[in-house]
C-alpha cells in the first residue's frame, strides 16, 4: 500500500511539474529556437526574455538581429556585463571587430577581473593586428594568471612584436611554457617551427623529442619533429616519423613533400614519386614539389613525366611577362617621383631590351629619350635613343603598328614617329650651330 502511495505521489508530482513547465523554456532546452521565438512574440519583452530571444537568434545564425536585441538590453540595463559580452560576440560574428572591442572594453570596465572577457579582448586585439596593445594586455593578465592559455597569448603577442634581433625573447617565452606545462603540445610545436625557420635543426629536434618522451602520438609535434630531421639530413629518422604520420591518415602537403624528399634522398625513388605526386596534387604551384618529383621520375620509367615536372618548376620560378612588366613600369614611375632620373632612364631601357624589344613595343625608347633630354640634360643619350626608336619605324605603316600591353595598336603612333623625327632633326640642327660657333665646322651626324 505504501509503495502504491509513493508511486501515485511521484506521478502526481511529475504531472504538476509538466503543467508548470514554461513552453518557452522547454523549446529553448530542446534547441527549438523557431518555436521559442514564436512564443516570445506573445509575451511582454522583459530583460530575461530578451536574453532568451538573443540566444535563440544567435542559435539560428541571425547574429545581426541578435545584436539589436542585446543593444536593447544595454539601453535598459547598462550596468550588467553580460549584455556587453553578448553584443561583442555578435559583432565578432558579423566582422564588426572595432565595435566588438568597444563592447568587451565596456564589460571590463564593469568587471575588470573577468578572465573570459580579458582573453577575448586580447585575442581580438591580435586579430586586429594591434600587437603591441595585445602584448601589454597579455603581460598584465599573466601577472594574475599563469595558465598555459594566457602564457600562449603573451608569447604569440611577443612573436608579432619582436623582430629577428629579439627572437630570443620569443623562444624564452615558449620555453617557459614548456617548462611549466610539459604536456602542452603547442609550445614545442611552435618552438620547433621557430628553430626550423632559423635553421637551428638540432634545437628543433631537441625540443620536440623532449615532448615525445611524454607523448609520441601527437600529430602536430611529430610533423615538426619529422621536418627537422629531414632538413637536418637525418633521413632514416625522418622516414620513421613520416611513416607514423602517414599510417595515421596525415596526408597534408608538408608531410607528403618532406616524406617524399626523405625517400628520394635514400634512393627509394618509387616511394618518393608516390608521395610527391600527392604533394603536387595538394599544391601544384610549389617549385620544390615539382623539382623533387621530376628528379624522382627521372630515376624511374616515368622519365618523360620527370621532364614535364622540371619544366613546370622552371616556369614557376621565372616570372611571366604579365607579372614582370607591370613591376618595371611601377619601378620607373617610382624613380620618376623620387627624382631619380638616371635610374628611371636605365630601367626603361632594361625593360625594353629584356621584355619589349621583340614585341613591337618601342615607345620605351621614346620615353627614355624624353628623360635623358629634359630631366638629365644628356643630349647625346637622348639623340641615341631617338635614333634607335626611329630605326623601329615600320616601312609600311599600314601593315605594322606598335601595340600596347594588350596587343591593341596604339593610335597615332605614326605621329609619334613624326614627332621623334622632328625632334631629332632639331637636336642635330642645334648641334650644327653649336659646332659652328665653337669653331668645329660642320660634322656629319651619325
Amino acid at each position: 500500500m505504501r509503495k502504491l502511495f509513493i508511486l501515485l505521489f511521484l506521478s502526481a508530482s511529475s504531472l504538476l511539474m509538466a503543467q508548470n513547465t514554461n513552453p518557452i523554456q522547454e523549446a529553448m532546452a530542446n534547441y527549438d529556437y523557431e518555436t521559442a521565438l514564436q512564443l516570445m512574440e506573445q509575451e511582454t519583452p522583459t530583460v530575461p526574455l530578451l536574453y532568451q530571444k538573443g540566444r535563440a537568434l544567435k542559435g539560428l545564425g541571425y547574429n545581426d538581429k541578435a545584436l539589436l536585441v542585446f543593444q536593447e538590453i544595454i539601453e535598459q540595463d547598462s550596468l550588467t556585463p553580460r549584455a556587453y559580452i553578448e553584443a561583442a560576440e555578435c559583432c565578432k560574428s558579423i566582422a564588426k571587430q572595432r565595435e566588438a572591442l568597444d563592447y568587451y572594453q565596456s564589460a571590463l570596465n564593469l568587471n575588470p577581473d573577468n578572465k573570459y572577457v580579458r582573453i577575448q579582448y586580447i585575442s581580438l586585439l591580435l586579430n586586429m593586428k594591434r600587437n603591441r596593445d595585445a602584448l601589454k594586455e597579455s603581460n598584465l593578465l599573466a601577472e594574475q594568471d599563469s595558465s598555459a592559455f594566457v602564457l600562449h597569448l603573451r608569447a604569440e603577442s611577443m612573436s608579432r612584436v619582436c623582430d629577428n634581433s629579439e627572437v630570443h625573447l620569443v623562444i624564452e617565452a615558449y620555453q617557459d611554457i614548456q617548462e611549466r606545462y610539459p604536456k602542452d603540445y603547442m609550445a614545442p610545436a611552435i618552438l620547433g617551427n621557430i628553430y626550423i625557420a632559423a635553421r637551428q635543426f638540432d634545437e628543433a629536434i631537441g625540443t620536440t623529442e623532449r615532448y615525445r618522451c611524454l607523448d609520441s602520438t601527437n600529430i602536430l609535434v611529430n610533423r615538426v619533429n619529422a621536418q627537422a630531421y629531414c632538413m637536418n639530413k637525418y633521413y632514416p629518422e625522418a622516414i620513421e616519423r613520416y611513416n607514423y604520420l602517414l599510417q595515421n591518415g596525415d596526408s597534408t602537403f608538408l608531410t607528403c613533400l618532406y616524406a617524399g624528399i626523405s625517400h628520394y634522398a635514400t634512393e627509394d625513388f618509387y616511394k618518393a614519386r608516390d608521395l610527391l605526386k600527392k604533394a603536387v596534387k595538394e599544391d601544384g604551384s610549389n617549385v620544390n614539389a615539382h623539382y623533387y618529383l621530376g628528379r624522382a621520375c627521372s630515376k624511374t620509367p616515368w622519365t618523360k613525366e620527370g621532364v614535364s615536372h622540371l619544366e613546370t618548376a622552371i616556369n614557376l620560378t621565372i616570372p611571366s611577362d604579365s607579372t614582370i612588366v607591370p613591376l618595371y613600369t611601377g619601378l620607373a614611375d617610382c624613380y620618376k617621383m623620387a627624382n631619380m632620373y638616371k635610374e628611371q632612364a636605365n630601367i626603361l631601357l632594361e625593360q625594353y631590351e629584356r621584355y619589349d624589344k621583340n614585341k613591337n613595343k618601342h615607345k620605351l625608347l621614346y620615353d627614355a629619350a624624353y628623360v635623358y633630354y629634359y630631366s638629365l640634360k644628356n643630349i647625346p643619350k637622348a639623340e641615341q635613343c631617338l635614333k634607335a626608336y626611329l630605326r623601329t619605324r615600320p616601312k609600311n605603316n599600314d601593315k605594322l603598328q606598335e601595340v600596347d600591353a594588350d596587343g591593341v595598336p596604339i593610335i597615332g603612333e605614326n605621329n609619334r614617329y613624326n614627332a621623334a623625327e622632328a625632334w631629332l632633326k632639331d637636336i642635330q640642327e642645334r648641334k650644327k650651330v653649336d659646332n659652328f660657333f665653337q669653331g668645329k665646322g660642320e660634322e656629319t651626324n651619325k
